[in-house]
């Protein structure tokens, strides 16, 4: 087993600090208590060898004392009415900065020849037991405790992790796949070494560092996962599944084409071993993480998924939950309008009216037969017409004061869902329209255009989506603010999906992308029948569209398109100058 810097009983340690208490440090997206073992570990500045015959009187001391300093190494940005747009914007900016520069400094030191040679000494301890379905404590960290190291695991912590399952990087601590997800990452030597690779890509994204350090990790992880592979026991793990699902991702948006199928491939073929996706582990959030993300790919690139839908990869979430407004979505006929919600969910009844035209028009091409008659089809385009010219006539940048009528669409699709409960149905008609704000009405106009027009022309979503509109509608995204969208999931849901269409060949593709991955783990991991809705609702979008023809697409990797654009929204990331004789320093 490895050892620990100074290995201290964790029952010595001082309970875990409160979540308020942590707010205003760089984890206060994170639950103490699940990452509390990894930051003594990260903070231990002593050598292996001297701290397995002589611990530290300091750290002994600090141990069994109290340190804020493990939480709040320094402040971020909050309010003490919640996070806004700002105070998340400002914060991830001050991670960002103060990250990017520990971890510049250290590889100035340590060079990729040692980084390459920096786990052999683990070789032994690169297969371990499954991953169960709770999250197990930490009493190390499997990894060789390089500065470097330490500050690609703290991206991944204070930074990276944020936007997995919140698209505008601010998690509920108490998030419960948030809780089994992180200390996996953390307690396996395959899965912290995928984070550390993961890392890499992203200061290789930034331009903050060659691509030399990418490519070592890149080296370590391949070589810890043939070792596994070739493992009876280990080979189809949870956590070499989980690591594999990883690899998809990190490929997807900084790897190459051929490393992502193969990866792909590689993963249905342990599902398989295992007796299907019901056999896995962590609690049903490993097999909601295989299908979101084959899911996600299959809608991007507009072809059909590997394996959702699939013989062999059936998968039912047994959890019922109660109706979350936030997840409306036009994907999903037979549920609230959205003029009934438009006050909760803070939409201008012109948006709203949009929204529920929307649904009303997915309605109407999914009602169709497998065989409709010309007759059918024409009533479709007639209705996507009507739609289209109605919302090409609003106003581009505010809606108007008056609120529209409803159409008779939108009022088909208020009818309640059975499961529904009276209470979350009720109407919002408190509000005076004009006082609504409309800061998501510039986004869903657009978006709402664009499908009118695919279903218009019956042709693909990404030809009607140019290169053109997504830069308009994704810099009106970030203008709009990241927890705007995250409190309307499902209308952001219905928006990315447009978008990701056609964003494989632009600088701000990776970002859709991992948004668009970020919305749909959001909505999956809480409830998995309005995942699933919206998922068979775009498929199906997409196959009427694309009408029985064979448009060649497939995946790609986004390696090309990163190393073309670097990060994709410029001016998001703060300037980061390393000192010109750090090459020299001894002092980091």
């Amino acid at each position: 087993m490895y050892k620990l810097l100074s290995h201290h009983p964790i029952a010595s340690r001082p309970k875990p600090p409160l979540v308020v208490d942590v707010r205003d440090g760089p984890y206060s997206h994170l639950n103490p208590a699940s990452i509390q073992d990894a930051l003594y570990y990260l903070e231990d500045e002593k050598s292996p060898s001297s701290s397995a015959t002589s611990p530290s009187t300091s750290v002994a001391t600090s141990a069994t004392q109290p340190r804020t300093d493990l939480w709040l190494p320094y402040k971020i940005h909050s309010s003490a009415n919640g996070d806004d747009d700002d105070t998340i914007a400002q914060s991830v900016r001050i991670i960002t900065e103060k990250s990017t520069i520990k971890a510049k400094l250290n590889y100035s030191k340590e060079r990729v020849t040692e980084i390459l040679g920096s786990q052999d000494h683990d070789e032994r301890y690169n297969i371990l037991p499954p991953v169960d379905g709770s999250a197990v404590q930490l009493e190390y960290l499997p990894m060789k405790p390089t500065k470097l190291n330490k500050e690609l695991v703290r991206i991944h912590l204070q930074l990276l992790s944020r936007f997995k399952c919140a698209v505008d990087g601010n998690p509920d601590p108490a998030n419960e796949f948030m809780n089994f997800w992180i200390p996996c990452t953390l307690q396996d030597p395959l899965l912290l070494q995928i984070v550390l690779f993961t890392s890499s890509c992203w200061l290789s994204e930034t331009r903050h560092f060659s691509k030399t350090l990418q490519y070592a990790h890149k080296h370590q992880v391949y070589r810890m996962l043939n070792s596994q592979l070739t493992d009876q026991q280990a080979q189809t793990s949870d956590t070499l599944v989980l690591g594999v699902v990883q690899m998809i991702a990190d490929s997807w948006y900084w790897g190459a084409t051929h490393d992502l199928k193969a990866h792909l491939s590689g993963l249905r073929g342990m599902i398989n071993l295992r007796g299907g996706l019901s056999q896995l582990g962590l609690r049903g959030y490993l097999a909601k993480m295989v299908l979101i993300h084959d899911i996600v790919m299959a809608l991007a690139h507009e072809i059909k998924p590997s394996m959702y839908g699939h013989p062999g990869f059936e998968f039912r979430d047994s959890r019922t939950m109660p109706f979350n407004t936030a997840f409306n979505t036009p994907f999903i006929s037979n549920w609230q309008s959205f003029k009934e919600c438009s006050n909760s969910l803070q939409l201008h009844p012109s948006t709203a009216q949009i929204l529920d035209d929307m649904r009303g028009l997915f309605s109407a091409v999914l009602a169709l037969p497998r065989n409709p008659s010309s007759e059918h089809v024409q009533r479709v385009l007639s209705t996507a017409q009507w739609f289209h010219k109605r919302i090409l006539g609003l106003p581009e940048d505010t809606p108007p004061l008056q609120s529209p009528r409803p159409s008779q669409s939108s009022r088909a699709s208020s009818v309640e869902s059975p499961g529904s409960s009276a209470g979350s149905l009720r109407s919002d008609k408190s509000s005076s329209p004009s006082l609504l704000p409309d800061i998501m009405y510039r986004v869903i106009r657009k978006v709402a255009l664009i499908y009118c027009q695919a279903i218009l022309n019956r042709s693909p979503i990404s030809s009607a989506c140019s290169e053109e509109d997504i830069q308009a509608i994704w810099l009106s995204v970030w203008h709009s603010g990241l927890s705007t969208w995250k409190s309307v999931l499902g209308i952001f849901a219905w928006a990315m999906i447009a978008l990701v269409t056609n964003c494989h060949k632009i600088g701000p593709g990776r970002l859709i992308k991992t948004l668009t991955m970020s919305t749909m783990m959001s909505i999956g991991m809480e409830n998995w029948d309005v995942f699933n809705h919206i998922a068979k609702t775009s498929f199906r979008l997409q196959r009427w569209l694309a009408g029985g023809r064979d448009h060649k697409n497939d995946l790609m990797g986004g390696e090309k398109v990163v190393d073309k654009y670097g990060f994709g929204m410029i001016g998001a990331l703060p300037p980061v100058d390393i000192p010109a004789d750090v090459e020299s320093s001894e002092d980091i």
